[in-house]
């Protein structure tokens, strides 16, 4: 299922708020997963292929079913349990994915992700927010219009009370920069996050990463609290102490991508101890389960050598599934499978009571005022970028106050400062490389599970940072300089200035929305921003004569940001500007239009000749818009 869809997405409604309570969990069954990574490598640094691909099974011949309760999926790491996860949750690329997968007896329809809630292993959520606002943001876009503001609170503030967050309800989930809430609150709080739409299968994985041992059992518990409602809580655990380990209903074991054992969790010990693996009275049953998939069980005659220990972990995999699916256990399973049925289009309708779609404006607004929140509660950038802003105009006006119109040092000092000013409006848009970097983990968790699409983001994103850290700034520059330096005081000249400023601000900043777009690490997108800006600033005219570059360079004079706002300044400068001769400031022969033409090296007949520099500009800020918009459709939908 694409990211962002032809069709419109659509959204369940929840119109009695008490259905939160007692939720009807649905029934997850799967059968013959076979999935398989198929990854670029690359080859030797000498060949001409350059890149070749690269195929890994993750998972074979999976089969299982998922009732309500509490249902673990156990393995080592790199055993393929997360991405079992992924796929029951259509969290995958289905590239490489062979099986069916079933929610009550259905296939996964387009809108499976608002009848299921997804927690991500790390704590993915706004820190600048409170724990109330987290959670009326995710039912303010999840949760039907339909359903009024009060019913979005009450269903809120119910989510509150099932995971104990009274306390920490107002408090902001923190920040590198703002204190927050302890980690246990911060993963009740994503479960929230999940919760307000009432899905009817919660899945989550690795929800004790990170969190102490006394910190996890407590998440744990309230996993376990929603399940006795009704719920169908599906997770994958790497390694649960005991107290953790009994709240389990079914437990689904995995090595080496291979189902070992897969039935109700107290039977799983005697299970292993009818093939010969007993586990001792004190010993931690996960513990020893952990063990056994990785062939470190004291029944296991392995060599001690590690030079074929992956190979004899693939090996002890095949031998414990082969042994598992002889097993009067795998055999009641697949019966369960093949006598699950699926709930009737009226049973159906008690969860789904109606469809509807879903407003982009309100995706827009709620976007856009979660973002504007950040800023003001972490003002650092704008009061960065306002007193930067402030601080080069009044260095660049103080170099060149009030300069004159003497032959020599007029012509000079106006286009130095032509050349300071582009150069400061172009360079301070590398500011604009974390707007998608930043928040990449959360834009990816928050589309694939629906809060919104790709457009609706892009534009809310794009309005809160060009207007504040753009837009602004640009005015409050222009205005600054313009005067200080003194350049022709006329209403048209200043705001064909001001335009001017306006539009190679935003081209800058479009060409760090797609670096920030198609780069996941901030130093190389701040490294491949700076090279491009420098190589525009090359061949922007002020440093090199582009006529003398050799052939297969010039080219990239076409898409210098520098060279198309320099010639709309100096034509709009020197144009209608006469200057005065050295010796004698009261003759004044020389015409700014034939500095234009000899000095700046400008083509200028007509006031098109102007204007098709402002065209340009505004093409290249187009195109790179849109380029940046369609990286954020390509984004996987997992990391």
């Amino acid at each position: 299922m694409d990211i962002e869809n032809s069709q419109t997405l659509n959204k369940s409604v929840v119109t009695d708020e008490n259905l939160l309570i007692n939720t009807q969990g649905s029934t997850i069954t799967f059968y013959s997963l076979n999935y398989t990574l198929r990854t670029q490598r690359c080859c030797n640094i000498y060949s001409l292929v350059g890149r070749k691909e690269k195929h890994e099974q993750i998972l074979y011949d999976i089969n299982g079913i998922f009732k309500p309760g509490m249902n673990a999926i156990l393995g080592p790491t790199g055993s393929g349990k997360s991405s079992l996860l992924d796929i029951l949750a259509d969290r995958k690329d289905r590239h490489g994915l062979n099986g069916q997968v079933l929610m009550d007896g259905q296939t996964q329809t387009d809108d499976f992700k608002y009848r299921v809630g997804y927690v991500v292993q790390d704590d993915i959520i706004s820190g600048t927010l409170t724990v109330r606002e987290n959670l009326m943001f995710s039912a303010n876009l999840r949760l039907s219009k339909k359903i009024s503001r009060t019913a979005k609170t009450t269903i809120v503030q119910q989510v509150i009370e099932q995971l104990g967050l009274e306390k920490c309800a107002e408090k902001y989930v923190g920040t590198e920069f703002i204190r927050g809430i302890s980690g246990g609150e911060k993963k009740r709080t994503n479960i929230g996050m999940e919760l307000v739409l009432s899905p009817s299968v919660l899945f989550l994985d690795e929800p004790t990463t990170g969190l102490d041992s006394s910190t996890a059992r407590n998440v744990m518990e309230y996993l376990h609290r929603l399940s006795r409602r009704g719920r169908t809580i599906i997770f994958s655990i790497h390694q649960p102490r005991y107290s953790i380990f009994k709240l389990f209903d079914t437990l689904f074991l995995v090595a080496a991508g291979h189902c070992i054992y897969h039935g109700p969790s107290n039977k799983v010990l005697p299970y292993f101890s009818s093939i010969g693996y007993v586990c001792e009275e004190h010993d931690n049953p996960a513990d020893f389960l952990l063990d056994i998939t990785q062939g470190d069980s004291p029944i296991e005659n392995l060599d001690e050598s590690n030079s074929d220990s992956d190979k004899k972990h693939v090996q002890n995999a095949h031998r414990l599934h082969d042994l598992y699916i002889k097993s009067d256990i795998y055999g009641s399973i697949l019966q369960e499978i093949s006598n699950s049925s699926s709930r009737t289009t009226a049973e159906n309708n008690q969860l789904q009571v109606e469809i509807i779609s879903t407003s982009r404006l309100a995706e827009i607004s709620y976007v856009s005022q979660r973002t504007l929140r950040n800023v003001f509660r972490n003002p650092s950038l704008v009061i960065m970028q306002t007193v930067v802003t402030i601080f080069f105009a009044t260095l660049v006006g103080l170099i060149y106050l009030r300069i004159n119109r003497i032959e020599d040092t007029g012509i000079k000092n106006r286009m130095g400062a032509i050349f300071f000013i582009v150069t400061n409006q172009v360079m301070a848009n590398l500011s604009a490389i974390e707007l998608f970097l930043k928040e990449r983990a959360l834009f990816i968790h928050e589309n694939a599970s629906g809060y919104y699409h790709v457009s609706t983001y892009f534009i809310a994103k794009l309005l809160c940072d060009l207007i504040p850290l753009r837009i602004i700034p640009s005015a409050l520059f222009s205005t600054i300089v313009y005067f200080m330096i003194g350049f022709q005081q006329t209403v048209d000249k200043f705001f064909i200035f001001y335009f001017a400023i306006f539009i190679t601000t935003t081209c800058g900043a479009a060409l760090c929305f797609l670096i920030s777009a198609s780069v996941q690490v901030f130093g190389i997108a701040n490294l491949i921003s700076a090279m491009c800006f420098v190589l525009m600033m090359v061949f922007g005219g002020f440093l090199v004569e582009i006529s003398s570059v050799v052939s297969f360079l010039s080219w990239i004079k076409w898409i210098s940001i520098f060279r198309y706002s320099s010639n709309i300044l100096n034509i709009n400068e020197f144009s209608g500007l006469t200057l005065c001769l050295k010796n004698n400031t009261s003759i004044c022969p020389i015409n700014g239009t034939d500095i234009i033409h000899n000095v700046a090296h400008i083509e200028y007949e007509t006031q098109w000749d102007l204007w098709k520099n402002f065209v340009a500009l505004g093409s290249m800020t187009i195109i790179f818009l849109i380029l940046a918009y369609v990286q954020l459709l390509r984004m996987k939908k997992t990391k």
